[in-house]
């Protein structure tokens, strides 16, 4: 979409209200160039003493009184039909943003960190909203001004109008000079605040490692730099607004000498009356208007332009094909319940040597398969292949016949949930961070599926002892709530909507061995009790999170190096039975 198409597309969107808001902007203006005529008819009127004249006058002064009342009233209108779509456009652009967002690989999130999402549509988006609001309304206020008040001052008098005209038309050639500059300034100002909004994000995330690491006097000068370079762009702006915007208020002022010198001259020469002077110091008022208001609108203009540059980057961005076919119910109740298979899955972040090497498995409907592997073995980039959170090629990983790069990942992630060790929590109640991402239960539905989550995540007891129980509030990212009841709490999310593999991504982590294996004896005996059985990938570095599954697959330096039952790898792989001896060592001195 080119910039063109992008004004064109947001401006239809509300192309009704736009055009009642033209037509009632139009009549305010011609009211506005219609009142100074009946005031210098009154005018003129006051030195005649007859009755016509008297009658006149009167007629004149209420024609007056209800040309001005219809404007007040129709400017109402024009202001709610002009502004309001601004807001509308706005809300429509967030919507778009956030389901472009949402469908987007996470190579565009690589690229484009949270903050600088965030000042996108925090700020960028106020741009945009001026520009299709206040904007539009000062551009045809402008259009009308000047294109009606000088067809009455030139009836009034050409020689005058023509004077007057002189000073505006100096002070546009300085205006547009400085116009040029604020645009490029106005570009680098919501790039600085991009970077801004992206160095506080990584920060605040890890702002508990900033503390136990003393490094606030580091951090603090960082963002001093940054926020130094905002201020420095701002303070050009504000420099050389200061010099360009007053230059129009100057030529206005120089055009009401030049009207009060030269129109008291025609006057005294009898070439114009008191009354046409008069009406023609109050145009030059009409005339004034637009002309301060074109400073305001020209800042708006140049927000809007550079703000449109900015939201484009995400609009332009291309979703891939896949994502966008969206299977149907009945060819997702044919492709429920297959078998997950891995061929010879090879990875690589860079250039440089592959994390996941010739990687082959299979997860079968009902079966319980694990991963063990140290930090570093590739399991989480294992785990992120399989859900395709990674860009894979094709070819390597099957959900049943389909090679998943084929799926959207939508449908791909209703078959395959992921629980991982860094659960995101909403500040909302636990009831609604259960609940969130399921579309097949309603609200007042799943309280039964709600409770026998929690028996089965092992976080029942706890819910009974907090004071609101299941509607307590765990604030931004679960902040009441200690680690392991995050991870007990992404656990009942992920089993509160069904899925046909379960991926457990070393959830376990922040829990201790016999939470874990409560936790673990409760999925089994849940997945196991199914009519339709679901499958389960527990990933874990530690063993008793793996001896009861049916196979372990054993990973080290991104190759799997040995697979079997628990028994058969004790017996056969070296490495397996050197980390369950420390790791029954650690358990026997920590008991």
């Amino acid at each position: 979409m080119t910039k063109a198409q992008f004004i064109r597309h947001y401006f239809l969107l509300n192309k009704a209200s736009y055009a009642f808001a033209v037509v009632c902007i139009f009549i305010v203006n011609w009211l506005q160039v219609e009142i100074p005529r009946y005031i210098q008819q009154a005018i003129d009127l006051l030195n005649q003493s007859s009755i016509d004249a008297q009658g006149a006058l009167v007629s004149n002064v209420q024609a007056v009184i209800v040309l001005s009342v219809a404007m007040v009233l129709v400017r109402i209108l024009s202001r709610m039909y002009a502004l309001n779509p601004g807001r509308i456009t706005e809300a429509a652009l967030k919507n778009d943003l956030f389901y472009r967002l949402n469908r987007l690989p996470h190579t565009f999130h690589q690229q484009y960190p949270s903050g600088k999402l965030i000042s996108i549509i925090n700020n960028d988006l106020n741009g945009i909203r001026l520009f299709y609001g206040i904007g539009f309304l000062q551009l045809f206020n402008i259009l009308f001004a000047l294109s009606l008040t000088p067809i009455y001052m030139w009836q009034i008098s050409p020689k005058l109008t023509l004077y007057s005209i002189i000073p505006i038309c100096i002070a546009f050639v300085f205006f547009r000079l400085g116009f040029r500059h604020l645009r490029a300034l106005h570009a680098q100002r919501l790039k600085r605040l991009q970077d801004l909004s992206e160095q506080l994000m990584n920060y605040l995330s890890g702002i508990d490692l900033i503390k136990s690491q003393q490094m606030d006097p580091w951090v603090t000068q960082k963002i001093d730099d940054v926020n130094q370079k905002l201020y420095q762009c701002t303070l050009k702006i504000t420099r050389l607004q200061t010099f360009v915007m007053p230059i129009l208020d100057y030529a206005n002022h120089i055009m009401k000498v030049l009207i009060l010198g030269l129109g008291g001259f025609y006057v005294l020469q009898s070439e114009l009356t008191i009354g046409q002077i008069t009406a023609f110091l109050a145009y030059s008022v009409l005339l004034a208007l637009p002309l301060m208001s074109l400073g305001r609108i020209m800042t708006v203009y140049q927000m809007g332009m550079v703000s449109i540059d900015s939201v484009q980057k995400i609009l332009n961005a291309e979703i891939p094909p896949q994502d966008l076919n969206l299977l149907t119910e009945d060819k997702k109740q044919q492709m429920s319940h297959a078998t997950l298979t891995v061929k010879n899955l090879n990875y690589q972040y860079t250039q440089g040597e592959s994390v996941l090497k010739n990687i082959n498995f299979t997860i079968k409907p009902g079966e319980k398969l694990g991963l063990l592997g140290s930090i570093g073995s590739g399991k989480s980039t294992l785990v992120n292949c399989l859900n395709h959170h990674l860009d894979i090629s094709a070819g390597q990983i099957f959900w049943g016949q389909t090679d998943i790069t084929e799926l959207s990942r939508q449908d791909l992630r209703g078959f395959i949930r992921t629980m991982t060790q860094d659960a995101y929590l909403f500040s909302d109640s636990i009831e609604k961070n259960i609940r969130f991402g399921s579309e097949r239960l309603q609200q007042q539905q799943g309280q039964n599926q709600v409770e026998e989550v929690l028996q089965l995540s092992q976080l029942a007891d706890d819910i009974r002892r907090f004071s609101d129980g299941k509607q307590t509030i765990v604030g931004e990212k679960g902040i009441i709530l200690s680690g392991g009841q995050k991870q007990r709490l992404s656990i009942a999310r992920a089993l509160f909507t069904p899925s046909d593999l379960i991926i457990m991504d070393n959830v376990l982590s922040a829990v201790d061995y016999e939470t874990e294996r409560k936790i673990l004896d409760a999925m089994f005996s849940h997945i196991g009790n199914k009519k339709s059985q679901q499958s389960l990938l527990v990933v874990s570095h530690r063993i008793s999170a793996l001896e009861d599954l049916d196979k372990i697959l054993v990973l080290e330096h991104g190759e799997i190096i040995a697979q079997g039952t628990h028994e058969e790898l004790l017996r056969s792989c070296d490495y397996y039975l050197q980390t369950w001896t420390l790791q029954q060592q650690d358990a026997q001195v920590a008991s």
